[in-house]
């Protein structure tokens, strides 16, 4: 709508906007053939930056109510403008304005066509695949998702949830102020997938912020992979391999902290470098680049071929990782952490 239109008529154009959400590019998770945009997206992700837009955030105190401001509707900043937070899920989220990659590198991401969540018509945020919104499809009717920003603090009550395509328009509930959480279907694939899964909420409750929140805790997986710079030039990225990504789990007793944040991409990507960067040192023979690679002791095996999707699980105590294990049909491979690395424990090749 241009400026210059009546205030009802923009007011309404506003809300037929919020009723349609393009999420387009919510999905950056690509198989191997199309993810150029994925091994660019893990290097945004950084624990420095996420850190440091919930420090800047809580260091905002709740604002009095007779000159409280909405969050700002400016795109590209690094100061959330709230929080997100799933009690039943134990999941808090930082919330940044706009759908770019940095931004959903590090937080969920508030679609600025619509409105901010407590305002009149459907509000959206949307998040990765495999991160804070991966496990919103345990929610049931009538559990509360909860808004936070400087203002207000706003409760919904989870009316619904939706599978749908991208464009498929979402109507505001019946109060007209409602809350969708998108994120892509399945939520643990790895790959691009056509379809989005949607919570739909209603909001319940709004009153002024009393205090300002407390701390967002987001952990991110402390290993490196102690791949030789010599083969790290060689490339080790999913971008320059022929990877195909299937599907991610949990085992073990994973912290909320970690498996409703980007822990798990964290430390899928470190797992991947070590996969190709083996591949590589089997095929050119290399046995000191796979010394480095893997536990001592391990002998390096025969070389591999495989063109089917490879899956990721990994095992973890809280925020501690036991294992991660890439498989397909063709190849277990199996990594253990050991003093600050990601080593290489076996590779079964069958």
């Amino acid at each position: 709508m241009e400026a210059s239109e009546p205030t009802r008529t923009r007011s309404r154009g506003r809300r037929v906007r919020a009723a349609v959400f393009m999420v387009l590019g919510v999905c950056l998770v690509l198989v191997a053939g199309f993810a150029v945009a994925y091994p660019l997206w893990w290097n945004h992700r950084s624990h420095e930056v996420s850190s440091q837009i919930i420090k800047t955030f809580n260091s905002i105190p709740a604002q009095p109510a007779h000159h409280c401001v909405s969050p700002a509707q400016t795109k590209g900043t690094t100061t959330a403008a709230g929080l997100v937070q799933i009690p039943a899920l134990s999941m808090t989220a930082p919330v940044l304005q706009g759908l770019s990659d940095a931004a959903l590198a590090v937080a969920a991401a508030h679609d600025p066509e619509s409105p901010w969540p407590g305002g009149v018509g459907e509000s959206i945020l949307e998040s990765h695949d495999v991160s804070f919104f991966s496990r919103i499809g345990n929610l049931k009717v009538g559990q509360d998702v909860v808004w936070i920003d400087h203002c207000a603090e706003s409760t919904f009550k989870v009316i619904g949830h939706e599978i749908v395509s991208p464009g498929t328009m979402l109507l505001p509930p019946s109060n007209d102020r409602g809350l969708a959480l998108i994120t892509c279907y399945p939520t643990d694939a790895l790959f691009y997938v056509p379809d989005r899964y949607v919570l739909l909420t209603a909001l319940v409750t709004q009153g002024k912020a009393k205090t300002t929140p407390g701390p967002v805790h987001v952990v991110t997986p402390q290993l490196k992979v102690p791949a030789p710079p010599d083969l790290v030039a060689q490339g080790l990225s999913l971008s320059q391999s022929d990877v195909l990504v299937g599907i991610m789990k949990s085992t073990g007793t994973p912290s909320p902290a970690w498996v409703q944040g980007p822990a798990s991409l964290d430390l899928e990507a470190l797992a991947l470098e070590s996969y190709i960067g083996a591949e590589k040192a089997i095929a050119q023979g290399n046995t000191t680049w796979w010394k480095d690679l893997a536990v001592p002791g391990l002998a390096m095996p025969p070389a591999w071929s495989n063109s089917l999707d490879t899956n990721f699980t990994e095992d973890l105590s809280g925020t501690t990782v036991v294992s991660v294990t890439l498989s397909s049909a063709n190849v277990t491979f199996v990594l253990v952490p050991a003093h600050g690395d990601l080593l290489i424990k076996s590779v079964k090749v069958t």
